[in-house]
């Protein structure tokens, strides 16, 4: 079951992925808006998956406000990280959010960590590093201000933090309110990004409602499908090992897609760290 999630998360991952790419490319305006667009979505998937009547304890509210703070912070530090410095450079800080799951998951849930854990998270570090080497022309780079390490480290450490808090919920409630806590965290995280939106880019609210409406109610149920599938696999997997599993799946499937379907060039460097990361995902499974 472990494995048929996983599948299933990296199809969730890479058409959210896609979708948000082709709206990108053909449209690239409104970046507040069309990340609130997605999560309004991504939160009615949850209300239509579920299959109770929907309860909303003080407890879980205290969890849910906590996660849609992380993912505002998250969508928002990432979207001006991606506009004051480097994108590859940016990609790099933001895939280390990983380990702040990986140490939570060892640290504070005594999940199993033997000796292939240890070397795995270091070859998983140093593939990351790899697979996101570019050379680059000194009229090419950007300027590493304190805004963009700022907004980029907000970004890592919201998006690990998303995964801590999403695994502390189960935990507390025994898994029984996973579509509530999405509803909320998704919620929150909506009306966050719309008063930015207002507040950033209110003449573009037009376009997008016209433009990137339909794109974003397909990203947002990627997205919604792929932290449903998320829950479900902290159930058959450690989040130690679920989290880097998906993060290193979700490179090399990016590698290949983008080889495949947008006829992009790599460096050996960069092969040679996606080899490395299929490694470290099997020294993950031993």
């Amino acid at each position: 079951m472990g494995a048929l999630l996983l599948v299933l998360d990296m199809i969730a991952q890479q058409g959210e992925g896609m979708t948000v790419r082709a709206y990108g490319k053909k449209h690239g305006i409104g970046g507040m808006f069309f990340n609130a667009v997605i999560c309004l979505f991504a939160m009615v998937f949850f209300f239509v998956t579920d299959k109770g009547c929907l309860s909303f304890s003080k407890e879980l509210v205290a969890y849910g406000l906590v996660s849609c703070l992380m993912y505002a912070t998250g969508f928002y530090a990432g979207y001006l990280a991606f506009q004051t410095g480097s994108y590859v450079a940016t990609k790099l800080i933001s895939s280390f959010s990983v380990v702040i799951a990986i140490f939570y998951g060892i640290l504070f849930l005594n999940e199993p960590a033997g000796v292939f854990t240890y070397i795995a998270i270091t070859v998983f570090v140093i593939s990351m590093l790899m697979m996101n080497y570019r050379k680059t022309n000194e009229s090419e780079r950007k300027d590493f201000s304190v805004k963009w390490l700022i907004c980029a480290l907000l970004a890592a450490v919201s998006n690990g933090l998303i995964a801590v808090i999403s695994r502390e919920q189960q935990l507390y409630f025994d898994g029984a309110c996973d579509n509530e806590f999405m509803i909320l965290s998704f919620g929150g995280a909506f009306a966050f990004l719309l008063v930015f939106g207002i507040v950033r880019e209110i003449k573009n609210i037009g376009y997008i409602l016209k433009n990137g409406t339909l794109y974003g109610i397909i990203a947002g149920i990627f997205n919604g499908a792929k932290n449903f599938i998320g829950l479900a696999l902290y159930l058959y997997i450690p989040i130690s090992v679920a989290t880097p599993l998906k993060t290193g799946l979700g490179f090399i499937l990016s590698f290949i897609i983008s080889v495949l379907i947008y006829k992009e060039k790599f460096t050996k460097i960069q092969i040679a760290g996606v080899a490395l990361g299929a490694v470290s995902l099997v020294m993950f499974k031993l």
